[in-house]
């Protein structure tokens, strides 16, 4: 399967012509995407805005072979119609098409060629076929070869995205000739219906394109955002739809994301990526199963991070990102519980809840060493900090502190854990306050030693101090 990636913008396309955002700013410098569009061989076309036909002579990429359009809804950036009038006036006008659509988005087709060529799609000899798309229908779409094979096999799947005025909205299952599987997720909220999900169910899809409109400002649309982008990958790494070797695209970005290169490093933690508009792409059948490619960096890249920082730096939340699209995660919290004597504690520890995943377990705990040297899902550990506090006074710390070290570089999980850069401050007024700091110091640097990523935490941005 041979994917060209015509566009990977939302509606407005990113920059917005009229905003002067620091996002869009990054944009119009380093390369502006259109509306989301990709043509499949050549010959299959996921949606059909107005973007579309300039994207294709833009780069160079002829529109002849094309012979099935699958769009996901009627909204007005995931169908021209105006471009089925042109094609009439090409040389391929008697060539067959199919237009795939819900019924909504077909009633716009027809209404538009009504209008501007007075017949009706398909008559008249036309070579234009309208089919619906409603999920749970499959299509079969192209002329099967000698064997009998050689077709698309399309199954659209419900999206959560407006009404029946527009679609209802579908997203695309779609099989190659070849066999590779590609999954169309554009547009759509989360979470999924459950009849989407259980049709995904163990499909291991070799290329995964999901839409991630809303970067790190929700709410508009019903659209997902990178925390929610995260977690819908996470879930379809459970549900075995994507698997290790599976390319996991973003599409439909706008600019509610932050700048590209802050974008790129947030989606390269969640094994995802952002290729630019015009990219070629050949995704072989069956890659799902194999280990990631190249250019796709893995979550498992780095299995032993540590992140610092100071006081409402970021850390906990960059950790957190980090293994958003982990399906399972064991969230390890070493402070005190909330005993209900300190207000400002509990809600400390009550928004930290709220901002984690549910699915996420949680355990309370001091002793980390039998955790990182057992198997099991990723471990997130907050913080290294309380650990320090809470063993500091114990007879044999420093045997602790050694076991620690050890246990962190020997484990076969993924682990990343957070801690305090205390030591940027003034030197502590008490005795206990120096130890602590010296100690967390020095249990710091230990860790980093021995840790494939270090990162620093500074006004809510994570500098990486050490690369894998």
């Amino acid at each position: 399967m041979r994917l060209t990636l015509l566009g990977t913008g939302s509606a407005d396309g990113w920059p917005n012509p009229w905003c002067e955002c620091a996002s869009c700013g990054w944009a119009r410098v380093h390369g502006p995407r259109g509306q989301t569009a990709v043509l499949v061989d050549g010959r299959l076309l996921l949606d059909f805005g107005p973007d579309v036909p300039r994207a294709a002579a833009r780069f160079g990429v002829s529109l002849a072979g094309l012979r099935h359009v699958l769009i996901g809804h009627a909204h007005p950036d995931h169908l021209g119609p105006d471009a089925l009038m042109w094609r009439s006036w090409s040389s391929v006008a008697q060539e067959p098409l199919d237009v795939v659509a819900p019924p909504a988005a077909l009633d716009v087709c027809r209404a538009f060629l009504r209008r501007w060529e007075g017949r009706e799609p398909g008559a008249d000899g036309s070579p234009l076929r309208l089919l619906p798309a409603v999920a749970g229908g499959p299509l079969e779409l192209g002329e099967p070869g000698p064997d009998g094979g050689s077709r698309y096999l399309v199954r659209p799947v419900a999206a959560r995205h407006g009404g029946a005025d527009i679609g209802p909205a579908v997203l695309y299952d779609v099989t190659a000739p070849d066999g590779a599987r590609l999954l169309y997720g554009c547009d759509t909220a989360a979470p999924l219906p459950p009849e989407t999900l259980a049709a995904l169910t163990g499909r291991a899809f070799d290329v995964v394109l999901l839409e991630e409109n809303n970067g790190d400002r929700p709410g508009f649309g019903e659209h997902l955002d990178l925390p929610s982008f995260a977690g819908l990958v996470a879930q379809l790494r459970g549900l075995g739809a994507v698997g290790p070797g599976t390319r996991v695209l973003a599409v439909h970005l706008s600019h509610r994301n932050p700048p590209g290169d802050e974008l790129a490093r947030r989606l390269a933690e969640l094994g995802a990526q952002a290729p630019p508009d015009g990219t070629v792409l050949d995704v072989p059948a069956g890659s799902a199963s194999a280990p990631a490619p190249a250019p796709v960096p893995s979550p498992e890249t780095a299995r032993r991070i540590l992140i610092t920082g100071g006081t409402r730096s970021g850390k906990s939340a960059h950790a957190e990102h980090q293994l958003l699209a982990e399906p399972d995660v064991v969230y390890v919290a070493t402070g005190r519980p909330a005993d209900g004597t300190d207000a400002d504690w509990a809600a400390r520890i009550q928004t930290h809840r709220d901002r984690r995943p549910g699915r996420w377990a949680t355990v309370e705990t001091l002793d980390l060493e039998p955790l990182l040297r057992s198997p099991g899902p990723p471990l997130l550990i907050d913080s290294i900090s309380l650990w320090v506090a809470a063993r500091l006074e114990e007879p044999g710390f420093e045997q602790s502190v050694a076991g620690l070290v050890d246990a962190w570089r020997d484990t076969r999980r993924r682990v990343v854990a957070v801690t305090d850069e205390a030591g940027s401050g003034p030197v502590a007024p008490t005795p206990l306050g120096r130890r602590f700091v010296d100690h967390l110091g020095e249990v710091n640097a230990r860790l980093a030693a021995e840790s494939d990523e270090v990162w620093l935490a500074v006004a809510g941005v994570p500098v990486r101090l050490r690369p894998r």
